[in-house]
């Protein structure tokens, strides 16, 4: 593994300043463990074991809360290919040298189910483009309006009635909050919808959460769209006559009565 650089201007960069001590620690250990093209794989399971091989007390919870946190400031973004999961640390070339010929994981090119929202996208490229107070007040914004959809994102996961791919599913939600064309409100009422929806109808095909974003099925399920499903309606509601608690002696009367 080659050495890597790390540069004197990172002790005043904005993104580096908002992390916890714990997602900084994890970020330079990332740019130790990623391949030459800063590439390494999205697994929180995998990230702890290879970034904290002697720290039995970090919790792969702790390594998937804190990348999250690394793709919303727009240090980390992670793409899928072929359904798995995988990470890209962002300008890389700029700051390292590259020496391989080929990368050991797939490029997150146009055909990756991507997984990086406008904001945290905005939020870097202004960070390099500008050195002013002003755009990084601006930046800043950008951040909290993203760290604010992550704190929100546990409603959605509360109500969602499949409880798998956490990590995946949070950045999918936030490039949807990001478009500023739904609210946090209506993917929460979309996932108690659907949730709604799969008991009702006893369905065996639930999406994965990410995908019900990304794919845009949520908008089916979103208030005054979604239309509750009736009951149904199973074989026994007609056939087990004698298993029912009648009062033969009322529904007698009731037909003597008409």
């Amino acid at each position: 593994m080659p050495n890597r650089i790390i540069k004197e201007s990172i002790c005043r960069s904005d993104s580096i300043d908002s992390l916890s001590w714990f997602e900084e620690v994890l970020f330079y250990r990332l740019i130790v463990v990623c391949d030459d093209y800063g590439r390494f794989d999205g697994r929180p399971a995998v990230v702890k074991g290879s970034c904290f091989p002697l720290k039995d007390d970090i919790t792969k919870k702790q390594i998937a809360d804190a990348l999250n946190k690394l793709s919303t400031v727009g240090l980390v973004r992670g793409y899928e290919v072929r359904g798995k999961s995988f990470l890209q640390l962002t300008a890389w070339e700029k700051h390292q040298q590259i020496r391989a010929k080929n990368s050991k994981y797939p490029a997150p090119d146009e055909t990756c189910n991507q997984l990086i929202s406008d904001d945290c996208n905005s939020l870097r490229n202004r960070e390099s483009k500008y050195e002013n107070r002003e755009s990084y007040s601006r930046n800043e914004n950008a951040g909290a309006r993203a760290k604010a959809c992550v704190e929100r994102f546990d409603f959605f996961w509360c109500y969602y009635p499949l409880d798998k791919n956490r990590y995946l599913a949070e950045q999918a939600y936030i490039s949807v909050i990001s478009d500023d064309i739904y609210t946090e409100d209506d993917l929460v009422e979309s996932a108690k919808n659907y949730a709604e929806y799969c008991k009702i109808t006893k369905t065996d095909k639930i999406y994965h959460a990410d995908n019900f974003l990304k794919k845009c099925v949520f908008e089916d399920y979103l208030p005054g769209k979604y239309k509750k499903p009736a009951h149904q309606m199973t074989k026994n509601n007609f056939s087990n006559f004698e298993q029912q608690n009648y009062d033969i002696e009322q529904l007698e009367k009731k037909l003597l009565s008409n």
